[in-house]
């Protein structure tokens, strides 16, 4: 399998808003450059991106920064390589570590998660992620059945694990997330009866199926669809997190959720990326 790969060559300041808007044309998987110049954006091959696509998004910006870009391809069995080349664990607070399994461990944290995130979204570095598990982190999850839609990695789903959910299920549209969180649940030592992955999109998920808490860190766009879908399978006074998307556009979603009698109870914003917790209240 090979995958597009799109080097982007930006002031630090536009990294993130890039990452947003080349997720609403079709890629899933950003590394940002280790000396703040730009950005790596990857999308399988079968997403059908077209050049006029990336073209018209960055001749918008053209006057806006210096940018160049380049498009390439990278084989799926490259991309762990250069990855572990620049990947290093992530801190979120003092509260859980995230790290490969060629790192050590420290115990100086109450929580830690192994991930080998391939080529799939959700390493803990990205904003969204941070935020949605600092957020997981508070709550009380035992014995809860949970739902992580858009798994990429598995890594929500995993930390809903370790906090003692007593189901967790995740999806995801790429297969090789669906891979990738297999293998990460295993490097985390989860018992396969605790959990349920499978490929597919919202309208996958079983409709009998109902959960305690659901979370979903997608972009926007995917959000505003979806929400209809995933608040019929949250119980009564159930959660559902969200994140991927930036500050200025907590109330568009929310004006979303309120449709669906889901309140919000906390939120959070890290550098201009938002992540809310709502509570279903009918």
């Amino acid at each position: 399998m090979s995958y597009i790969s799109l080097e982007v060559n930006c002031q630090e300041d536009f990294i993130e808003i890039f990452m947003a808007e080349l997720a609403e044309i079709g890629f899933s998987t950003f590394q940002e450059k280790e000396d703040g110049t730009g950005l790596f954006a990857y999308s399988e091959e079968n997403q059908n991106i077209e050049n006029s696509q990336i073209e018209e998004l960055f001749q918008q910006y053209e006057n806006l920064t210096s940018l160049t870009y380049e498009l390439g391809t990278v084989e799926k069995e490259n991309w762990n390589a250069d990855w572990e080349k620049n990947y290093q664990p992530i801190e979120v607070e003092d509260k859980i570590l995230v790290r490969a399994d060629f790192h050590p461990p420290n115990p100086q944290f109450p929580i830690e998660i192994v991930v080998t995130p391939k080529m799939s979204f959700g390493t803990g570095h990205h904003e969204t992620t941070y935020q949605m598990l600092n957020l997981m982190h508070d709550m009380d999850l035992k014995d809860n059945v949970i739902l992580d839609a858009g798994c990429g990695t598995g890594i929500l789903a995993i930390l809903a694990a370790i906090k003692g959910a007593e189901k967790v299920h995740a999806y995801d549209i790429d297969e090789w997330a669906v891979e990738n969180t297999n293998e990460n649940f295993s490097l985390n030592s989860i018992e396969n009866s605790n959990y349920k992955i499978w490929q597919g999109e919202v309208q996958s998920v079983p409709q009998d199926a109902s959960y305690d808490l659901i979370l979903a860190n997608i972009n926007k766009n995917i959000l505003l669809a979806d929400i209809q879908y995933l608040q019929k399978q949250i119980n009564k006074d159930g959660f559902l997190m969200l994140s991927g998307f930036y500050e200025n556009d907590i109330q568009d979603i929310l004006y979303e959720c309120e449709k669906f009698s889901l309140e919000l109870v906390n939120q959070s914003v890290r550098n201009q990326w938002s992540a809310i917790l709502l509570r279903k209240n009918k």
